[in-house]
């Protein structure tokens, strides 16, 4: 019987203002969340697995790198450490670059990630990487082989994935989004928190404490998120509208977990 994860790790998925990562989360999930405001920064989405090993709803956060110089700098703050920690993959969306500039910019940002995750979780960090390539409307784009971006991507430790592969390569290996969703579904998605015993009590069904605590976890972790968003992003740079939207989604998140954990 497949193991039932009921705390995974989450899936951050990023890229650029106007990156296809939408387009990605699409054709890996079957659905995605709606931009707001032209923006997929602070989304969430949730992907089902199951796998003959184990199932899982995993939790996804969306962000987007508009600068890579300021975001490296908000997410290497302390503020961000617990998002980081709860990270166990970082899909980086990308459309193929036009430009040796562009180029230079997708380098910057793997470089940027792979020094959070260095800060925050170390060296050891048994996660996944991903950098995946998706078309570029500009014809002609710039000429670089799947080689020469394996090479690049690796040195900073992602696995280089070509959005538009279908099928298998001459190795009989998957390409594509099925590389991701391949690469995903065998990534290791046990948090901590699943080693640990439940105190039952009496009459209840280990079934529903489940369920109460993954949906108590979600909603902690879902506000550890917009929390963190907010303190990294800084109140100097939002509007008042904005701000009122991050305090009121607060609120609402905290008045759903405090509901949650009466209940447990």
């Amino acid at each position: 019987m497949p193991l039932q994860i009921s705390n995974p790790r989450r899936i951050l998925a990023l890229g650029a203002p106007n990156s296809p990562v939408l387009s990605l989360l699409q054709d890996l999930t079957g659905s995605v969340p709606s931009p707001v405001d032209n923006s997929t920064a602070g989304l969430s989405h949730t992907w089902s697995v199951s796998t003959r090993y184990y199932s899982a709803s995993l939790p996804i956060w969306i962000d987007e790198i508009p600068d890579v110089s300021a975001w490296k700098a908000d997410f290497l703050k302390p503020e961000a450490k617990e998002v980081v920690q709860a990270v166990g993959a970082w899909v980086y969306c990308f459309r193929k670059p036009v430009t040796e500039a562009d180029a230079q910019v997708v380098e910057e940002t793997m470089k940027a990630i792979k020094e959070v995750v260095e800060k925050h979780v170390g060296y050891g960090w048994d996660g996944a990487c991903l950098a995946v390539a998706m078309k570029q409307s500009v014809v002609p784009g710039l000429e670089k082989s799947g080689e020469e971006w394996e090479d690049s991507c690796r040195e900073y430790g992602f696995e280089f994935v070509d959005g538009e592969g279908e099928g298998r390569n001459e190795f009989g290996e998957v390409v594509g989004v099925e590389r991701v969703r391949e690469a995903l579904e065998a990534n290791e998605w046990e948090s901590l928190d699943d080693a640990e015993d439940l105190n039952l009590e009496d009459g209840e069904e280990e079934g529903e404490v489940f369920e109460e605590t993954f949906a108590a976890e979600e909603a902690e972790i879902n506000l550890e998120w917009l929390g963190v968003k907010t303190a990294v992003n800084g109140r100097e740079r939002m509007g008042e509208e904005d701000e009122k939207e991050q305090v009121e989604e607060l609120e609402r998140m905290m008045r759903k977990l405090q509901a949650i954990k009466g209940k447990l």
